[in-house]
């Protein structure tokens, strides 16, 4: 144990994916913390519960079947238990959720935590407009987003296919790097911009 905890918060086919990634990554670089917390919302499968099945089969049977997580993404069937320790929380939950999400997290996260956004689609605003999910997360939880995207397709990426993302910062040269270690693979090349 030690190092930068990462947390992903959903278990979707994209979420499967980036846990596929991320839990391979953290266990190539000393700066990270070896266990990845993935957030399940729980739901039956078969009669079994989801997350009591990735935990035994290291498979998301719905979102993802047949591609394997590795065996140091757990699993957690609560969202706030599943974030608390967390460095880095990865949100990879659909965009309608993201507010309710929040509001659990408010004040049971740690203070310094960085938030990664990779969600597709935009807010609406209370006045009318819209903003960037990322904006959201910013607002309401009071930490730094950055945010990943690319013209990816979570099972291309699970297939260990060749796929490209951007990663956007607001400090490329500290959270960037830490950011493209966490993502970047042979497979899933990242490039970081100072944006976000």
């Amino acid at each position: 144990m030690g190092g930068l905890k990462a947390c992903i918060i959903g278990s979707g086919n994209w979420g499967s994916a980036i846990a596929r990634i991320v839990g391979s990554t953290v266990q190539k670089h000393a700066k990270f913390d070896k266990t990845v917390n993935m957030w399940v919302f729980e739901e039956m499968v078969d009669g079994k519960k989801l997350s009591e099945i990735i935990n035994t089969t290291h498979e998301n049977v719905k979102y993802l079947p047949g591609k394997i997580l590795p065996s140091n993404v757990v699993a957690v069937p609560d969202v706030v238990e599943s974030a608390k320790d967390a460095d880095i929380l990865i949100f990879v939950v659909p965009h309608q959720f993201v507010k309710g999400i929040c509001e659990q997290l408010l004040g049971k996260i740690k203070s310094n935590v960085i938030g990664v956004s990779l969600i597709k689609g935009l807010a609406s605003h209370q006045s009318g407009g819209i903003k960037l999910v990322s904006e959201v997360i910013r607002e309401m939880l009071h930490i730094d987003v950055a945010v990943l995207m690319g013209a990816n397709l979570a099972h291309e990426v699970a297939s260990d296919n060749f796929c490209e993302a951007t990663v956007g910062c607001t400090n490329k040269s500290a959270m960037g790097q830490v950011l493209k270690d966490l993502f970047h693979t042979d497979n899933f090349r990242i490039n970081v911009v100072e944006d976000a």
